[in-house]
This record gives C-alpha cells, structure tokens and sequence, in this order.
C-alpha cells in the first residue's frame, strides 16, 4: 500500500515545535496530569492491554453516544489509527468513493492507498460551507462504496444540521455505501448538546473520535472508532498489525477523563476556551475586512480565512513562520489558494500577541500592496 504525501501533517509537524505563537494547533490548550491524577494510578500494571481496550473505557466511550454499547468501540492510538483502520476497512481497491472537501485529508489518503477513484464534492464560502445534497447526490453512484467525511468540517468549523445528516444518510443507504466519518470535535460545539453522530443513525458507519480536541488531552493518544459490532470485530484483527494494544496508565487517564463530573468539566472548560479565543479573533478579522473574510465557525479552535494578498497563502506562512515565529496553516494543503487555517484557541494574552505579530507583518505587505494598485495603468498605445 502507498499513501499519499500527508501534506498538512508534515508542514505542521516541521513548523510548529519550533515557533513561538503556535496557529497551526487544533485542540484546546492541554491540561496538566495533575488536574486529573490520582494516586492509584502508581499502582498500575506496565503491561499489555487488551487489543480492542479497557472494558471501563469501551463503556464510558460508548456513553457519549445514543444507542452505542461497548462492543461497538474499539480504543486506539488516537483518531489517526481509527481513520487508518476504518480506511482500510471500507475501502475496495477498484471501487469508488465521495469526499465531501475541504476536509482533514487523513482518511481520504487511506482511501486512495486502496487504489480508490475519488470523486469530490466541494463545499463553498458563497454557501458559508454548507454541504449541498444535490451535489452529494449527483456524485454519488451505485459504484460508490464509501462517502468521507469530518463533521464538525475541518478545517471549516461548520457542522452538518439534523436535516443534513438525514439527507446524507439517506444517500449512501440508497448506494448500499458506508459512511467514514472523523467527528474528533463532536463535542466542542459552542452551543446545545453534542452533534448527531452517523453511527446513530446509519447501520453502515464509521465514525471515530479523541480525547484531544475539547479534552485538552491530546497527549494521552486515547482515541477511539465506532461501528457495527461485525466491523469492530474486523477493526481488532488489524490492530492485532498496528499498535497491539494501548498504555494502561493512558487508559485509566482516559476513563477519569470520561467519568461522570469530570467529563462534563472538562467540556465546559474546553468549550469556554474556544469561545473565549473566537470572540478575540473575529474582532480581529472585523478589523481587517479590507484583507481578510471568515465565514464564523460553529465548533472546533480552528477558523479558515480568506486573504486578498497578491501572495501565495504558503509564501505568506513561511515568512510568517520565518520573520515572526508565528505558525500558520496555508490553504494549499487543502487544495486551496487564498485562504489560512489559524488556530484562535491559546491563552489570551499569547493570542493577542500572536496576532499582532500578524498585524506586524501586514504593516509591511499592505502599505506596498496598496501602492501598487494605487498605480495607474499605462495606455496601451
């Protein structure tokens, strides 16, 4: 099998431990092991795990989900080995599959490794990044074996509505196709109760999920992949390749992480973050209107931004990375130019920092760019 260059994660992976005012960041800030140890813990046993994990965590894994028990969940290596592991699962070399973009492209890469066609359906910021059905609808055929997708969208922050998740359900069960879903930040929406999950209402869905993104624990690498109990089943047998089996010291962090009291404070916590970093960058944005646009997310600490700089979005990160030691996301890792995925979730003050060192940068660009189209343009006799 032969993946494709996973772009995002390499530009990311070579910038963002060495800058000062990390952008590229996509969970909320993390917490100490402190706020949860306990010590019992120092009694754990460093031996193997169970493949498929903990009964306890399975168990309060499956409770955020309605309708889901235990032998539905398989605990893995974060959501990275769930989309690994599902990919693998669901795809079928020869066959077809819908990507609905921009998206995380993890998955997709999976799927083109099985030696896929990929169709693509492309959300657009006309339509604030709202999934159309009809184009979903026209992309999809009886060769479609699975349709990919992240719900809460990275890197928009969009969320499918209860009407939407119906229409596309009802697609892939008309195709007789899965659904492989990344839903890492189901849970930091801003408002109301947790996105509908697929796996609720689709007997054919993968969906997969962390503790890193809302939890603040993304150093745990407690992530986690639901479906059918027959697919979970399939899932345990390929890791039995992968990573085996988890940590029992990460494990038992992951079950306090999810037990009741904890987990709905470390929720608010998460959620509070996330709110209190967006409502410091769309002031921001609201101040540069003239440069940049952002169609406001509904869940997640990240933002995709439109720019009217006569630059290449990569040219634009790199000197910012460079000149600023300021990390910054550029829309060519997900097929587009003219926009920036930033991060808004740091603590206040490196934020504001943060962005004025932007604002600095912009001090140099801007004044040279309006000049030049300030110019007047030459006759052409």
């Amino acid at each position: 099998m032969k993946v494709p260059d996973f772009e995002l994660e390499r530009w990311k992976a070579t910038r963002q431990y060495f800058c000062k005012y990390d952008l590229t960041e996509t969970g909320v800030p993390p917490i100490k092991l402190r706020e949860i140890f306990r010590e019992d813990m120092l009694d754990e046993l460093m031996d193997y795990t169970t493949t498929n994990g903990s009964e306890l965590l399975r168990e309060r894994i499956s409770s955020l989900y309605k309708g889901i028990d235990k032998d539905q969940v398989l605990v893995t290596m974060g959501t990275s080995e769930g989309n690994f592991l599902g990919g693998n699962l669901v795809g079928e070399s020869g066959g077809e599959a819908v990507q609905i973009v921009p998206t995380f492209m993890q998955a997709s890469g999976i799927i083109e490794a099985q030696g896929m066609r990929i169709r693509k359906v492309h959300l657009k910021e006309e339509e604030k990044w709202s999934l159309n059905l009809d184009d979903l609808n026209d992309a999809v055929n009886k060769k479609t074996r699975v349709i990919v997708l992240t719900n809460p969208n990275n890197p928009t922050g969009q969320i499918l509505s209860k009407s939407q998740i119906r229409g596309v359900v009802e697609i892939a069960r008309d195709a007789g196709a899965w659904i492989l879903a990344d839903e890492v930040y189901r849970g930091i929406e801003y408002e109301g109760d947790f996105t509908p999950s697929f796996v609720e209402n689709y007997e054919k869905a993968v969906v997969t999920g962390s503790l890193s993104k809302v939890f603040g624990l993304a150093g745990s690498r407690v992530g986690w992949m639901v479906s059918t109990p027959e697919l979970i089943a399939k899932a345990y047998a390929y890791k039995e390749y992968t990573t085996l089996s988890g940590s029992p010291l990460l494990e038992a962090i992951g079950a306090i992480a999810l037990e009741e009291g904890t987990k709905e404070r470390l929720i608010a916590r998460g959620r509070k973050l996330a709110l209190d970093g967006l409502h410091i960058f769309s002031r921001w944005v609201d101040g540069h209107r003239d440069i940049f646009s952002c169609v406001k997310p509904n869940a997640g600490v990240i933002a995709l931004m439109r720019h009217d700089l006569p630059m290449k979005s990569f040219d634009i990160c790199e000197r910012l990375f460079k000149e600023k030691s300021v990390g910054v996301v550029p829309g060519e890792v997900f097929d587009l130019e003219n926009y920036l995925r930033i991060c808004f979730c740091l603590e206040e003050e490196k934020l504001k920092e943060a962005l004025g060192l932007v604002d600095g940068f912009l001090e140099q660009i801007v004044p040279m760019v309006r000049r030049q189209r300030r110019k007047p343009q030459r006759s052409a006799s």
